[in-house]
């Protein structure tokens, strides 16, 4: 029996909400031994550029719904923006597998079954505080927007707590807006003109928007905490390190997301134990500055050196082992590594440099489609049938890193080989989406053990942008590399790549064979062009290069030298007795091509071939200019008829 898989469905998994979510979903997953599958866009889908959330949200396309046991819907990060669009497409996806249990988290998608973030104790809490240790009567709440069941509830809940205390809210100050720092700023606006009496207190249902709210009143030269207390729901890093360090409670994310998953256990795993998950509301409060307590310092400073950027890094601290800090990962360079990188292949070496810049892990995946190099690759909804692993690293007991650099096709279906070893511990697996604006490259797979740290920060976020813009380049870089090297009418090799091949074929090692030259020319193009026109000559040049291409071996070249004029080169192993074979085999392959043609011309050409054991005196243009000759001579026998 394969080992139980419970998928997630979020955005921005290194948010302070999608930390929480999956530090939940992990806890339940640990102690049921389940596998952990999270496929997020590593952006908000509310994000202004619209390409650039199309090809993000796309790994949602990635899950094969098959080979889940479970699936969970952050809605309230999945059913915004782009989102939207995705979760109905969801819905009719899921109709093909009706018996997969999926449980929307937060809030309602379709006729889902909705498990509701329990926050009524923090969010009463919060307005105990208020009251009875600031003593603060005159009271103002800033929630979501109107009709939001999230934003519903929480004012629900605020007015139910301060009502028991005796106090009742204004009309005024039952403030709907839209979650964000926006809705803050605007409440300030409001405040510092007048258009709404200034509280004691503000109780704002989301950090951001007590954020907006609290800049904005410094700015208006309103004080905060000594005129009006602020305090916030959700806590972020953004509210801990700000100038006034906002008091917040903690959302109980964490438990209502490992309720999801005992949900599920109960249909998966009928009569099997459930281990709750266990919080206390006392140690979800984190006190500031905004409503006048002594700050949590700790908590602060924490939060502080999560997000700085330290250029000089403490490569000793055991932190550092465990996970690789913003400051280290810029101070790496290794954007400008990845993106100097002049071809595929240097590109995967520098990604195979850096990979130590992702610990911890203990396994990780770069899955590309097969034609991610061709500049005929466009945005698209979903993925290949069939993808291949460019690079894959693992990190060995040691903990060295063992990288693979060979290419590995595999079947999409399967969303990641790795989970087909079935002795892996219950892991953890980020899918996150691989493309430059909207051309979807593929995806990226990063396995830790549940036992490890799950939560992804910035640092693989920049990783990962780093390396959508390494890709892009390198892309470019060999699309340039082909103009320049190939003529643009025939595909065939022009000069200039003829000598970047004849540098490779001229190497010592190739010594003591035999280097096999054929110049061809066309007979006639000149009447041609001036009796059809240069469209019905530009077809004879098409035609031509299709001859000499079906003529040549498979390990030869061809080029196109200008004009009317091609080569095949080739080293190897050649019998001067089938030479003459070679010539005739051209000549009549082009005339079955053009008695294919039904043109009102005939197309002719004129061939030369001359071979010489290669050493260190070789020549290639004398080798070129006996051939040359050669073809020369059987264009002026033709002329004469002879």
């Amino acid at each position: 029996m394969r080992r139980k898989r419970i998928a997630l469905f979020t955005a921005q998994p290194e948010s302070s909400h999608g930390v929480r979510i999956i530090n939940g979903i992990s806890a339940q997953c640990r102690k049921y031994g389940y596998h952990f599958l999270v496929f997020s866009p590593m952006i908000h889908l509310q994000f202004q550029r619209a390409n650039y959330v199309e090809a993000e949200s796309n790994i949602f396309r990635a899950i094969n719904l098959g080979q889940i046991d479970g699936l969970i819907l952050d809605a309230v990060n999945v059913k915004v923006g782009a989102g939207e669009k995705f979760t109905s497409e969801l819905l009719e996806y899921l109709k093909d597998y009706p018996d997969l249990p999926v449980v929307s988290l937060e809030m309602s998608i379709g006729n889902l079954p909705l498990i509701r973030s329990n926050n009524e104790e923090a969010l009463r809490e919060m307005c105990r505080h208020t009251i009875e240790v600031h003593g603060k009567k005159d009271i103002c709440l800033l929630t979501g927007a109107k009709g939001n069941e999230v934003a519903e509830y929480r004012l629900k809940i605020c007015l139910d707590e301060i009502e028991k205390h005796g106090i009742s809210v204004s009309e005024e100050h039952i403030v709907y807006g839209d979650f964000w720092y926006s809705s803050g700023d605007d409440l300030a606006r409001k405040l510092a003109d007048g258009k709404i009496s200034l509280p004691e207190a503000v109780i704002c249902t989301s950090t951001h928007m007590a954020l907006g709210l609290i800049y904005r009143l410094q700015q208006c030269g309103i004080k905060v905490p000594d005129d009006v207390i602020v305090l916030g729901f959700d806590t972020t890093t953004e509210g801990c390190c700000n100038e006034v360090i906002l008091s917040a409670y903690d959302a109980a994310d964490a438990a209502s997301a490992a309720d999801t998953v005992d949900h599920i256990r109960r249909i998966i795993d009928p009569g099997k134990e459930i281990l709750p998950y266990k919080t206390d509301v006392k140690n979800m409060f984190y006190p500031g500055m905004s409503c006048g307590c002594t700050p949590d310092i700790g908590h602060t400073l924490s939060s502080f050196h999560h997000s700085s950027y330290l250029v000089a890094y403490n490569s000793s601290s055991d932190n550092e082992l465990q996970e690789v800090s913003f400051g280290r990962l810029m101070e790496s360079y290794c954007l400008e590594e990845f993106t100097a990188s002049r071809s595929p292949d240097e590109c995967f070496e520098k990604l195979d440099e850096m990979i130590f810049l992702l610990k911890p892990f203990r396994d990780y995946q770069l899955c590309l489609r097969e034609d991610w190099l061709n500049d005929s690759v466009s945005s698209m909804r979903g993925y290949p049938s069939t993808m291949m692993i460019a690079l894959s690293a693992h990190t060995t007991p040691e903990m060295e890193y063992d990288v693979d650099r060979t290419p590995v096709t595999f079947d999409t279906s399967l969303m990641t080989t790795l989970l087909e070893d079935e002795t892996l511990q219950p892991s953890i697996f980020y899918f996150s989406p691989i493309h430059f604006e909207k051309i979807t490259f593929g995806y990226s797979v990063i396995r830790r053990s549940l036992d490890d740290s799950c939560v992804l920060t910035l640092v693989y976020r920049t990783w990962l942008r780093f390396v959508n813009n390494a890709l892009e380049m390198t892309r470019t870089r060999k699309q340039l590399m082909s103009l320049s090297v190939k003529d643009s009418m025939t595909g065939l090799l022009n000069r200039r790549g003829m000598n970047l091949e004849l540098e490779k074929m001229l190497c010592e090692e190739n010594r003591g064979k035999k280097i096999f030259v054929a110049v061809i020319d066309m007979n006639g193009l000149k009447k041609i062009n001036d009796t059809y026109g240069h469209s019905e000559g530009d077809y004879c040049i098409k035609l031509l290069c299709k001859a000499v291409e079906e003529t040549a071996l498979p390990e030869e070249v061809s080029i196109r030298a200008g004009g009317d004029e091609f080569y095949i080169i080739g080293i190897g192993e050649y019998d001067p007795w089938d030479l003459i074979s070679r010539k005739n085999s051209f000549h009549m392959l082009l005339n079955d091509l053009q008695s294919d043609s039904q043109k009102p011309f005939i197309i002719t050409a004129s061939i030369g071939i001359a071979t010489e054991t290669l050493d260190e005196n070789t020549n290639i243009d004398s080798i070129i200019n006996r051939a040359d000759k050669e073809m020369y001579d059987e264009k002026v026998k033709a002329k004469s008829g002879k």
